[in-house]
């Protein structure tokens, strides 16, 4: 019992000053958030930047002329679409009444 008891105490001992020492920033630690800190800054300008040079440039009605562009492509292929279905039925509807035609036509 009282080796168990010396054993929780040891470990308790030093549980708390690792706590404690974890508190303290080192020189090390204190660069590397410095350096994330430089990093999230760096890319932020430089998205801003590209966001800024994309206006300039005009990217974006650029971006949105392309996608006017490619609806009306695909509408009018869409209509053609229907159009060659269209023609593909009156075909065949023709093709069925001549065969029709010509077996009244080969009966009598």
């Amino acid at each position: 019992m009282k080796k168990s008891l010396l054993n929780v105490l040891l470990f308790t001992s030093v549980t708390a000053f690792g706590l404690a020492a974890c508190d303290n920033k080192g020189p090390a630690e204190q660069a590397g958030e410095n350096v994330d800190e430089a990093i999230e800054r760096v890319q932020e300008q430089g998205e801003q930047m590209a966001d800024d040079a994309a206006e300039a440039l005009g990217m974006e009605e650029l971006g949105e002329n392309l996608d006017a562009a490619a609806d009306s492509a695909m509408d009018a292929a869409g209509e053609q679409a229907e159009e060659v279905e269209q023609a593909m039925d009156d075909a065949a509807a023709e093709a069925e009444e001549r065969l029709n035609e010509l077996m009244e036509e080969s009966n009598q």
